[in-house]
């Protein structure tokens, strides 16, 4: 009987053991993702609950030129993360060193109210302009 016992909390320990090696849960979505990853120079969460981001541009560069793909932590469930890829290539030829700033609200993004959220997308700095 003991040891069937022992049998029993070594199997346990085992599984247990087993449970904690296991990676975390991914933040990837299980599906292709369209376009590009896009670099960006800031992102900011606003008061009002918009997410603020600022990105490259020649000129042409819109809200329409972006998917965000929205992905929720699947061992929370209240915190989401954005990625912004880039569907359209920006073309023109204006100089824009500082790029635009492009604004979505959250529902926009299908993100509740109340919700965390945080941009994953690469950041390179903002250039400052050469005095």
């Amino acid at each position: 009987m003991a040891f069937a016992r022992w049998m029993a909390a070594s199997g346990a320990a085992l599984i247990m053991a087993a449970c904690a090696a296991a990676p975390a849960p991914s933040l990837q979505p299980s599906r292709a993702l369209p376009g590009e990853r896009e670099t960006i120079h800031y992102w900011q969460d606003m008061p009002d609950g918009s997410i603020r981001v600022q990105v490259r541009s020649n000129g042409c560069t819109t809200k329409e030129s972006f998917e965000p793909v929205v992905m929720v932590d699947s061992r929370t469930r209240w915190t989401f993360t954005v990625e912004l890829r880039r569907l359209q290539p920006d073309h023109c030829r204006a100089f824009l060193p500082e790029g635009v700033e492009l604004v979505w609200s959250r529902d926009e993004l299908g993100l509740p109210g109340s919700a965390s959220v945080r941009v994953i997308n690469p950041q390179a700095p903002t250039p400052r302009p050469r005095r």
